[in-house]
C-alpha cells in the first residue's frame, strides 16, 4: 500500500515537467554522477537517470527516499537520506541541481551552500531554481489535483497564496474521500523570499561565482522559475 506522504507528493509535484529540458541540458557532458537536491520521489532524478545519467538523489524524508529507491531499481541512482543543509558526499560531482524552488524551503541556506561547495569538483556548477514569474497572491479555492487509488480519491486544492513578511505562504486543502466518508486537512508551505542577487551574494561567501542563468516560463498550474548558475573556480 502506498504511503499517503508519497501520494500527496506525487499529486502536487510529480506531474510538473516544464523545467526538465533545462536539467537535461545542464547534465549533458557531466562526467560521473550529478546530485539532485530535494529529490522527493524522483521527478527529476528518474528523468535524468532514464537519459543515461548517474544520479545521487538527496532527500530528507525517509518515506519519499524509500519510494525513490523502489522506483529507481535497475537505474544508476544512489539515494542518500540526509538534510540538504548538512550533508557530505563520498566523491565530488560536476553538477548539483536544486529544482522546483527547494532552496526557498531551507532553514539554513548558508549550511546548504557550504555543503554544496564542498560537494562540487573544481569547475563544477550549482544550478538553483528560484521562484520566477507567475507568483500572484490569491485567496480562493482553485481546481483540485486529484487521483483515485485503491477506491480512495485524493484531492489537493490550493486555497490561498499570500505574502507574509519575508515569505510566500501557499495553503492547500487536502481531502481523502472514501466510502467511510471524507477526511480533510490543511497543508501550509512557507517559502522564504530569495532573489538571484541575494543568492549570488550569499554564494560568493562560500567561493561560488555567478555564471548566468536560465528561465522556465510559468504554466497554468505552476509559477515559473529563474535558474541561477553558480560555479567553482578552477
Amino acid at each position: 500500500m502506498t504511503d499517503e506522504a508519497v501520494i500527496w507528493h506525487d499529486l502536487e509535484c510529480g506531474s510538473y515537467a516544464a523545467d526538465l529540458p533545462v536539467w537535461s541540458e545542464l547534465a549533458r557532458g557531466v562526467r560521473g554522477a550529478l546530485l539532485d537536491v530535494g529529490a522527493g520521489t524522483g521527478r527529476v532524478t528518474m528523468a535524468l537517470a532514464r537519459e543515461g545519467h548517474a544520479v545521487i538523489a538527496l532527500e530528507c524524508e525517509a518515506t519519499l527516499a524509500n519510494e525513490l529507491r523502489r522506483r529507481a531499481d535497475g537505474l544508476a541512482v544512489e539515494v542518500v537520506l540526509a538534510d540538504a543543509c548538512d550533508f557530505a558526499l563520498a566523491s565530488a560531482v560536476e553538477l548539483v541541481i536544486v529544482p522546483m524552488q527547494t532552496i526557498h524551503l531551507l532553514a539554513d541556506r548558508s549550511g546548504f551552500l557550504r555543503c554544496a561547495r564542498r560537494a562540487l569538483a573544481a569547475g563544477g556548477t550549482l544550478a538553483v531554481a528560484l521562484l520566477g514569474e507567475g507568483v500572484e497572491p490569491f485567496e480562493l479555492e482553485l481546481d483540485a489535483d486529484a487521483v483515485e487509488l485503491g477506491g480512495v480519491r485524493y484531492e489537493s486544492a490550493p486555497t490561498a497564496l499570500r505574502r507574509d513578511g519575508d515569505a510566500v505562504v501557499l495553503e492547500r486543502r487536502r481531502s481523502r474521500i472514501a466510502n467511510a466518508g471524507a477526511r480533510t486537512h490543511e497543508d501550509v508551505v512557507r517559502l522564504h523570499e530569495l532573489d538571484g542577487a541575494t543568492l549570488a551574494r550569499e554564494a560568493a561567501e562560500h567561493g561560488l561565482a555567478m555564471l548566468g542563468g536560465r528561465r522556465v516560463a510559468p504554466t497554468a498550474e505552476h509559477a515559473g522559475s529563474e535558474i541561477v548558475l553558480l560555479g567553482v573556480a578552477r
